[in-house]
Protein backbone atom coordinates (compact mmCIF):
# COMPACT_ATOMS: atom_id res chain seq x y z
CA UNK A 1 0.00 0.00 0.00
CA UNK A 2 2.64 2.81 0.66
CA UNK A 3 4.34 1.49 -2.12
CA UNK A 4 1.28 1.99 -4.79
CA UNK A 5 1.00 5.34 -2.83
CA UNK A 6 4.15 6.23 -3.39
CA UNK A 7 3.82 5.66 -7.03
CA UNK A 8 0.98 7.64 -7.31
CA UNK A 9 2.58 10.45 -5.84
CA UNK A 10 5.30 10.52 -7.72
CA UNK A 11 2.91 9.80 -11.24
CA UNK A 12 0.75 12.81 -9.88
CA UNK A 13 4.22 14.67 -9.32
CA UNK A 14 5.15 13.78 -12.81
CA UNK A 15 2.11 14.81 -14.46
CA UNK A 16 1.82 18.36 -12.58
CA UNK A 17 5.93 18.84 -13.79
CA UNK A 18 4.76 18.28 -17.42
CA UNK A 19 1.58 19.70 -17.18
CA UNK A 20 3.47 22.91 -16.35
CA UNK A 21 6.15 22.79 -18.94
CA UNK A 22 3.37 22.05 -21.52
CA UNK A 23 1.48 25.67 -20.05
CA UNK A 24 2.28 28.53 -22.42
CA UNK A 25 5.08 30.46 -20.57
CA UNK A 26 6.85 33.27 -20.83
CA UNK A 27 9.61 31.63 -22.67
CA UNK A 28 8.95 34.16 -25.80
CA UNK A 29 11.10 36.94 -26.16
CA UNK A 30 9.23 40.03 -25.65
CA UNK A 31 10.58 42.69 -28.54
CA UNK A 32 12.02 45.65 -26.94
CA UNK A 33 10.48 48.42 -27.21
CA UNK A 34 12.65 51.27 -29.25
CA UNK A 35 11.39 55.06 -29.14
CA UNK A 36 12.06 57.20 -32.02
CA UNK A 37 14.52 59.32 -33.25
CA UNK A 38 13.25 62.59 -31.79
CA UNK A 39 16.65 64.55 -33.59
CA UNK A 40 15.12 66.70 -36.86
CA UNK A 41 17.89 67.45 -39.70
CA UNK A 42 15.68 70.17 -41.02
CA UNK A 43 16.25 72.82 -43.83
CA UNK A 44 14.43 76.25 -43.94
CA UNK A 45 14.43 79.04 -47.04
CA UNK A 46 13.48 82.57 -46.30
CA UNK A 47 13.43 82.08 -42.31
CA UNK A 48 13.24 84.42 -39.71
CA UNK A 49 14.03 83.60 -35.54
CA UNK A 50 13.67 85.60 -32.75
CA UNK A 51 15.40 84.70 -29.58
CA UNK A 52 14.42 86.15 -26.50
CA UNK A 53 16.54 86.63 -23.14
CA UNK A 54 16.25 85.23 -19.65
CA UNK A 55 13.49 88.13 -19.03
CA UNK A 56 11.54 87.44 -21.70
CA UNK A 57 12.81 90.64 -24.21
CA UNK A 58 13.73 90.20 -27.80
CA UNK A 59 17.66 89.85 -28.02
CA UNK A 60 18.51 88.37 -31.17
CA UNK A 61 16.48 88.31 -34.29
CA UNK A 62 18.39 86.34 -37.13
CA UNK A 63 16.77 85.96 -41.48
CA UNK A 64 17.98 84.91 -44.04
CA UNK A 65 17.38 83.01 -47.14
CA UNK A 66 18.42 79.92 -45.89
CA UNK A 67 19.38 77.96 -42.76
CA UNK A 68 20.28 74.22 -42.39
CA UNK A 69 20.41 72.19 -39.27
CA UNK A 70 22.37 69.13 -38.27
CA UNK A 71 20.65 67.24 -35.91
CA UNK A 72 24.04 65.51 -35.14
CA UNK A 73 26.64 68.07 -33.94
CA UNK A 74 23.55 70.24 -33.01
CA UNK A 75 24.67 72.94 -35.23
CA UNK A 76 22.73 75.90 -37.68
CA UNK A 77 24.50 76.71 -40.57
CA UNK A 78 23.14 80.00 -41.96
CA UNK A 79 23.63 81.26 -45.64
CA UNK A 80 23.86 85.27 -46.10
CA UNK A 81 22.33 85.94 -42.73
CA UNK A 82 21.16 89.35 -41.83
CA UNK A 83 20.51 89.91 -37.62
CA UNK A 84 19.40 92.38 -35.30
CA UNK A 85 21.40 92.36 -31.75
CA UNK A 86 18.93 94.15 -29.10
CA UNK A 87 20.24 97.08 -26.58
CA UNK A 88 18.48 99.78 -24.40
CA UNK A 89 19.13 102.55 -26.92
CA UNK A 90 19.68 101.23 -31.08
CA UNK A 91 19.79 97.97 -31.90
CA UNK A 92 22.77 96.78 -33.89
CA UNK A 93 22.11 95.14 -37.14
CA UNK A 94 24.62 93.26 -39.22
CA UNK A 95 24.69 90.86 -42.10
CA UNK A 96 27.45 88.50 -43.25
CA UNK A 97 28.25 85.51 -45.99
CA UNK A 98 28.15 82.79 -43.78
CA UNK A 99 27.20 81.80 -40.11
CA UNK A 100 27.23 78.76 -38.03
CA UNK A 101 25.07 78.77 -34.63
CA UNK A 102 26.08 76.11 -31.91
CA UNK A 103 22.71 75.32 -30.19
CA UNK A 104 25.18 73.13 -27.46
CA UNK A 105 26.80 76.70 -26.29
CA UNK A 106 24.50 79.13 -27.56
CA UNK A 107 27.20 81.02 -29.28
CA UNK A 108 26.52 82.85 -33.39
CA UNK A 109 29.83 83.04 -35.55
CA UNK A 110 29.29 85.12 -38.41
CA UNK A 111 32.01 84.37 -41.15
CA UNK A 112 33.48 86.01 -43.88
CA UNK A 113 32.38 90.05 -44.81
CA UNK A 114 30.70 91.29 -41.94
CA UNK A 115 29.14 93.86 -41.45
CA UNK A 116 27.63 95.30 -38.12
CA UNK A 117 26.05 99.09 -37.64
CA UNK A 118 24.52 101.04 -35.27
CA UNK A 119 22.88 104.50 -35.86
CA UNK A 120 23.22 107.58 -33.24
CA UNK A 121 23.38 111.03 -32.85
CA UNK A 122 27.02 111.41 -34.08
CA UNK A 123 26.26 109.36 -37.27
CA UNK A 124 26.41 105.91 -38.67
CA UNK A 125 28.96 103.55 -36.32
CA UNK A 126 30.01 100.60 -39.20
CA UNK A 127 32.21 97.64 -38.27
CA UNK A 128 33.46 95.55 -40.79
CA UNK A 129 35.73 92.22 -40.32
CA UNK A 130 36.12 89.14 -41.34
CA UNK A 131 34.21 87.11 -38.01
CA UNK A 132 32.65 88.07 -35.36
CA UNK A 133 31.07 85.66 -32.61
CA UNK A 134 27.88 86.39 -30.28
CA UNK A 135 27.44 84.65 -26.96
CA UNK A 136 23.64 84.55 -26.22
CA UNK A 137 24.04 83.95 -22.11
CA UNK A 138 27.02 86.50 -22.06
CA UNK A 139 25.37 89.33 -24.42
CA UNK A 140 28.43 89.66 -25.73
CA UNK A 141 30.27 90.29 -29.56
CA UNK A 142 33.77 89.60 -29.91
CA UNK A 143 36.46 89.38 -32.65
CA UNK A 144 39.66 88.13 -32.95
CA UNK A 145 40.51 89.24 -36.46
CA UNK A 146 41.30 92.97 -37.72
CA UNK A 147 38.60 95.13 -37.36
CA UNK A 148 37.33 98.35 -38.96
CA UNK A 149 35.31 100.98 -37.30
CA UNK A 150 33.89 104.02 -38.90
CA UNK A 151 31.84 106.95 -38.62
CA UNK A 152 32.16 110.05 -40.42
CA UNK A 153 35.24 111.55 -40.36
CA UNK A 154 36.96 109.12 -38.34
CA UNK A 155 38.45 105.64 -38.84
CA UNK A 156 39.56 102.69 -36.15
CA UNK A 157 41.40 99.90 -36.66
CA UNK A 158 42.20 96.96 -34.18
CA UNK A 159 43.56 93.45 -33.96
CA UNK A 160 40.00 92.60 -32.21
CA UNK A 161 37.28 94.09 -30.07
CA UNK A 162 34.50 93.28 -27.31
CA UNK A 163 31.24 94.37 -27.55
CA UNK A 164 29.10 94.22 -23.64
CA UNK A 165 25.35 94.41 -24.83
CA UNK A 166 23.98 94.83 -21.71
CA UNK A 167 26.59 98.11 -20.87
CA UNK A 168 26.65 99.27 -24.41
CA UNK A 169 30.34 99.17 -24.14
CA UNK A 170 33.24 98.73 -26.95
CA UNK A 171 36.83 97.54 -26.22
CA UNK A 172 39.05 97.53 -29.17
CA UNK A 173 43.00 95.78 -28.23
CA UNK A 174 46.21 94.68 -30.37
CA UNK A 175 47.30 97.57 -32.16
CA UNK A 176 44.43 100.21 -32.09
CA UNK A 177 45.11 102.76 -34.67
CA UNK A 178 43.11 105.77 -35.11
CA UNK A 179 42.75 108.24 -37.91
CA UNK A 180 40.52 111.56 -38.09
CA UNK A 181 39.75 114.04 -40.69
Amino acid sequence: MKRSLVLIGAIVLTAAVLFRWWLPTERIVTPTVTLPDTRLDYRLQDFEALFHDEQGRPGLLIRGPSLEHDAESRVVALRQPEFQFSTEAEPWNGRSEQGVFDREFETLRLIDQVELWRDGPKGRLTLTTQALQHQRPARTISADVPVVLTRPGTELTAGGLMIQLDTETVELSDDVHIQAQ
